[in-house]
């Protein structure tokens, strides 16, 4: 017996679904990449993994929704006489659900700190994720999707150790809207080696309260606004750089 063609409500369905958990994976996968509050020097390079993300509510307390995000970053010679590097990684936990997910951008520092006066990074990023490849869903169901990231960082080097804290914003490159909010995190650098950790909170979409929604966020309330996400990372840091 020949299966039944796909009717147009199950293709839209299987689309809401791959969208929903794109959605939720691209925008949070985003608070799971490296802070690039100071760019990596010419010749030098970091590889990193960060895992965590935001927690759903469906079913009562807490219940975290992590992704597994893998990248590096590489410092380039200065652009115009700042320091710049780039970024590039993958999302290692939307290969469970069928979509590729992958990112890549860079990263200027504007300002350099002056006592207690912040330095200043901006960073942009574009998340590209699809289910082209996977053969178990109707080809109606297979599309791409991308954000674009934004990031204004300050930053205060205390010691070995950093403190970021800054502005995000998220735009759905199909749907374009504002999705603003701020974060904070630190990296910690045991006795200056070459390992780090980091540690960051994020409040995704503070300016969006949505009208309907499938999974309640932790977040502000019912339905309140934006979710937030809290990652930890390890990075390693490699090459000495160039010299001057």
């Amino acid at each position: 017996m020949t299966p039944a063609a796909p009717t147009a409500g199950a293709s839209m369905l299987h689309r809401f679904q791959f969208l929903l958990i794109v959605l939720c994976m691209a925008t949070t996968s985003a608070c799971g990449t490296m802070n690039a509050a100071r760019p990596m020097p010419a010749g030098e390079h970091q590889v990193g993994v960060n895992f965590g993300g935001p927690f759903t509510t469906s079913l009562g307390p807490p219940i975290p929704i992590p992704n597994l995000v893998v990248e590096a970053r590489s410092g380039l010679k200065p652009l115009a006489g700042l320091p710049a590097d780039v970024n590039y990684g993958m999302n290692l936990t939307a290969m469970a659900f069928g979509v590729v997910g992958v990112h890549g951008g860079g990263s200027l520092h504007l300002l350099e700190q002056q006592n207690a006066i912040p330095a200043i990074s901006v960073t942009e990023r574009i998340h590209v994720y699809n289910n082209k490849l996977d053969g178990a869903k109707p080809k109606e169901s297979r599309a791409w999707w991308a954000l674009n990231e934004l990031d204004i960082t300050t930053s205060w080097s205390m010691g070995n150790h950093l403190l970021y804290t800054g502005l995000t914003n998220h735009i759905d490159m199909a749907d374009p809207e504002l999705l603003i909010g701020p974060f904070i995190g630190t990296e910690l650098r045991p006795k200056g080696g070459s390992f780090a950790w980091q540690l960051e909170s994020r409040w995704v979409g503070a300016n969006f309260s949505p009208e309907v929604y499938d999974v309640s966020w932790l977040n502000t309330g019912d339905p309140g606004h934006g979710l937030f996400t809290f990652t930890v990372g390890a990075a390693w840091t490699l090459g000495a750089g160039e010299e001057s």
